[in-house]
């Protein structure tokens, strides 16, 4: 009897990983597969942007290493992986020269940062951050900088924005919309929030 195809779940986040524990509760034999871009640690995503207010450091931040989590989801896990082709109808993947067959397929891939298009010479200090890799460089290319620009007030940027003053850092946001947050509260909140941010914390919008 050939080998049974494992469900193959490429990402790593809290909701490949939260599947990962869930599909366990029912069937612990069934072979499973991670692949991730990443290192494969489990964290929240959402304590990225509380980290300098509670002066945790990527490693803080991380809840169970790879090996630790391949271990308690009885499960194989591949990381700093890219898939470079899906065939659904052969059922396999691709990684690079690699074909691996699946009998599922989840993407648990989660959300990508818009890029802004940028020119000039100081391009390569422009972080995105949104896996715990990315904080821990980003945490790292300003220990000895004193001031921060933040590009976007959204909910992701105010956040950063009241978390990094909180670090100690001087705060500036710029934001291509009327207010911050235009998108998600009616202008009187925004107004609010812009200005408790202003007043409170010393960011400059």
């Amino acid at each position: 009897m050939p080998d049974q195809a494992p469900i193959i779940i490429i990402g790593t986040g809290l909701a490949g990983y939260n599947l990962g524990k869930e599909f366990r509760k029912i069937d612990r034999e069934t072979p499973l597969v991670y692949i991730t871009a990443d290192d494969g640690r489990s964290y929240s995503k959402p304590m990225l942007s509380t980290g300098f207010t509670k002066e945790k450091s990527a490693d803080d931040l991380a809840m169970a290493d790879a090996d630790t989590m391949a271990q308690q989801l009885k499960a194989s896990v591949r990381t700093m992986t890219q898939v470079t082709a899906i065939d659904a109808v052969k059922q396999e993947i691709a990684i690079g020269n690699e074909n691996i067959a699946y009998s599922k397929l989840v993407l648990a891939v989660g959300a990508k940062c818009i890029e802004a298009s940028l020119q000039g010479n100081a391009v390569e200090d422009v972080y995105s951050i949104n896996d715990l890799m990315e904080y821990a460089r980003f945490r790292q290319a300003i220990e000895e900088k004193k001031k921060i620009f933040i590009i976007g007030a959204g909910l992701i940027g105010c956040e950063y924005a009241n978390d990094l003053s909180n670090g100690g850092y001087d705060v500036e946001s710029v934001e291509p919309l009327s207010t911050v947050l235009a998108t998600l509260l009616p202008e009187a909140a925004s107004h609010a929030v812009q200005s408790a941010l202003e007043t409170e914390k010393n960011v400059k919008f």
